[in-house]
């Protein structure tokens, strides 16, 4: 790969990093292409218990960033003890087009697909087809040799890194709560262990999980399992761990236990080609102030009948609808329409913090199993994000939806996401 790919690449998910757990900041900038919308009250369903003025500030932030051209266009949605209390739309899925975001627009959630992952993994968890202290390498034979890099000694006479044994096996919690000793490959191009993710093209032309499996297995550990939090490729090892564990293959584990069951009709790996008009262009900043359309090769994965490539870090395509039903299962106990997708007990764990114990404790940083965890006024609520945007929050205590579809990749320094969070929470009335 060439050292410009490698930055890109590094660029790409250091920025997923930081939105994914909540460094982003607002920004505004001029960029081409901007639609002018004027506010929508009508965006405001049902505002039983919401100061609805307050909550219609989400379409004036909205408006205002279309207009400035800071984003292309995007939908947002809160949802509250078994109602809708808003919902909208602003700007275009397809500028070049102007075909406006509408309410099935289809996005590319990238990471919003690790708690999804998550809740698979801990159905078989519940099911007692894998407990979460097994070692992965009980399950998974290419994690049965795993060395961690020592970079306190000299490279082998072979050139490569030293290593010395686990202190540990890597579990399958340490899976859930990223901290098993895995990297991305993306986030510290200086560190050795990066590097060799780079060099071996570690989830980048892998054709499928299982070879990603067989990558890593290869490749030394960057820290001792359960020692630190690092976000990496766990949720991808998590979703290969489905697929052996079950007996079926990744995709077709998640139709059968959580797609079919919750009705999401439309999220997908891979989205049918009757589906695809609806599939909002992903945009980037092109460092001269403007939105451009990315490379189609960038996420071809997901309109290629030929992509077997199911991750589950990052490889789902949804609406904002489906995800709405994922999310109410999360503030229900776990059930959904009368269906019990998951029991309340496992949710209560995916929602503990799980890196108190940690050597390394993430300063204020709180993760549960798929999960960030954070503090509100209000009490806690849990969450996660995607590198093109795409936010969501529960709030189980609250019976509160937060959600947010947008596509920009990189997202950069916009955190459209989290007024329409705080802006929510804001309008609650006492």
């Amino acid at each position: 790969m060439s050292l410009s790919a490698r930055k890109w690449f590094r660029l790409l998910f250091a920025s997923l990093a930081a939105q994914a757990i909540g460094l982003g900041h607002y920004g505004a900038g001029p960029i081409a292409w901007c639609q002018s919308t004027p506010a929508q009250v009508e965006g405001l369903q049902q505002a039983d218990g919401f100061d609805a003025g307050r909550l219609d500030r989400i379409n004036s932030v909205m408006n205002r960033g279309v207009e400035a051209g800071t984003i292309p266009g995007c939908s947002a949605l809160v949802f509250k003890d078994g109602k809708e209390v808003f919902f909208n739309t602003w700007g275009y899925q397809d500028m070049e087009n102007e075909i406006p975001i509408s309410r099935d627009t289809l996005f590319r959630i990238y990471s919003m697909t690790k708690p999804i992952t998550s809740v698979a993994a801990m159905q078989l968890v519940e099911q007692g087809k894998m407990s979460l202290d097994d070692p992965v390498s009980k399950h998974l034979k290419e994690f049965q040799n795993l060395q961690v890099a020592d970079l306190k000694s000299d490279k082998t006479e072979e050139g490569e890194l030293a290593t010395v044994p686990p202190r540990r096996a890597m579990t399958v919690r340490d899976l859930l709560r990223h901290t098993s000793g895995l990297s991305y490959g993306f986030f510290d191009r200086d560190h050795p262990v990066d590097q060799v993710y780079m060099q071996r093209g570690v989830m980048i032309f892998d054709r499928n999980i299982a070879e990603t499996v067989e990558k890593l297995g290869k490749i030394p550990l960057k820290h001792h399992p359960g020692s630190r939090f690092e976000y990496s490729a766990s949720s991808d090892v998590l979703g290969r761990l489905v697929e052996v564990v079950s007996g079926e293959r990744f995709d077709r584990y998640l139709q059968k236990h959580l797609f079919d069951p919750l009705d999401m009709k439309d999220t997908h790996f891979l989205v049918p080609e009757q589906k695809r008009d609806r599939l909002a262009v992903m945009y980037r900043d092109n460092r001269n102030g403007e939105l451009v359309p990315v490379s189609s090769r960038s996420s071809r994965r997901y309109v290629s009948d030929s992509n077997e490539f199911f991750s589950g870090g990052g490889g789902l395509c949804s609406t904002i609808d489906d995800y709405l039903n994922f999310s109410r299962m999360l503030i229900n106990d776990g059930q959904f329409e009368g269906r019990q997708i998951i029991k309340p007990a496992t949710l209560k764990e995916m929602f503990t913090n799980q890196l108190a114990t940690l050597d390394s404790p993430s300063r204020g940083f709180q993760f549960g199993l798929g999960f960030r965890i954070s503090r509100q006024r209000s009490g806690e609520d849990f969450s996660w994000g995607g590198i093109a945007g795409t936010r969501f929050w529960v709030h189980p205590e609250l019976k509160m939806i937060s959600l947010y579809m947008i596509q920009v990749n990189p997202y950069g320094q916009r955190a459209f996401g989290e007024r329409v969070r705080s802006t929510a929470y804001g309008a609650l009335e006492d």
